[in-house]
């Protein structure tokens, strides 16, 4: 019988534990590594429709980008929706493990698949993190642009709804680009320490906006939910990874959407 501890092993040797941000609490999140496993999810967060969709499908190992617990629970009080949730997963014996910031560096890993999603040229490691492992890449867009146009090619490379667009001139022309998955807006200074056009994430704050534009720099923002990508391109590993180690187990790919915003025009 394939247990966690199998899966997890295949998982570290792409997605080292190691390399993840400081303090990023990636790794196993709930459960254990010695529980066996039918039926393997991938999903960007662990959210209570995620979990009722892992037990309809009978699934008892759950992989996630982003951690379940990012925060410590004070209590297991199930009046409190998220420990509800935890509850949920223990009751029904179903492990969780989280990949976050170690995908987000990792070689062929979130960063490059959303180079490779943006139509980026001539890629490069972009900001360094502590240990000297970049968070994110660099590039060269196919074609110069201007600003306005790059905010629609994001938007339709990353197949959104909406995407932000924060810029002193819509008609700056666009060749080099930086990017950093999810939640990169502290960093967007070193965007100009590389002397780039233009910078990509998500969760961009209303007076770093200011920010950005008194710089000269063009930043869009195209949401969190873009980092979905993770469940798609895990899902096609553990299906190639499923065959190659006879685990026999199922691979599911979660059909729910975590995103929390619904974009209305």
């Amino acid at each position: 019988m394939t247990k966690v501890k199998d899966i997890v092993a295949r998982l570290r040797q792409d997605f080292p534990e190691n390399i993840a941000s400081q303090g990023d609490p990636v790794g196993m999140q709930i459960g254990s590594m010695e529980a066996d496993v039918t039926k393997v999810m991938t999903t960007l967060d662990v959210r209570p429709r995620v979990v009722e969709e892992a037990v309809e499908k009978g699934v008892d190992f759950i992989v996630s980008h982003h951690p379940v617990m990012f925060r410590p629970a004070q209590n297991l009080d199930f009046a409190n929706a998220q420990n509800a949730m935890y509850g949920n997963i223990i009751k029904n014996g179903i492990t969780v493990y989280s990949i976050h910031t170690n995908s987000d560096k990792a070689q062929d890993g979130s960063a490059d698949w959303q180079a490779e999603e943006l139509g980026l040229q001539d890629v490069e490691p972009f900001c360094l993190d502590d240990d000297g492992i970049a968070m994110g890449r660099k590039g060269k867009l196919p074609r110069t642009m201007t600003a306005y146009d790059f905010a629609y090619y994001v938007k339709e490379k990353m197949q959104i709804k909406m995407a932000r667009l924060i810029t002193a001139n819509n008609e700056k022309p666009i060749t080099s680009v930086g990017f950093i998955c999810g939640d990169g807006g502290k960093y967007w200074t070193r965007a100009l320490d590389d002397h780039l056009d233009a910078f990509i994430t998500g969760d961009v704050y209303y007076h770093v906006g200011h920010d950005m534009i008194s710089s000269g720099l063009t930043v869009v923002d195209p949401g969190h939910y873009t980092e979905k990508l993770f469940k798609y391109k895990v899902y096609d590993r553990l299906k190639k990874w499923n065959e190659e180690n006879n685990w026999n187990v199922g691979i599911e790919l979660s059909e729910v959407s975590t995103n929390p915003f619904q974009d209305l025009f």
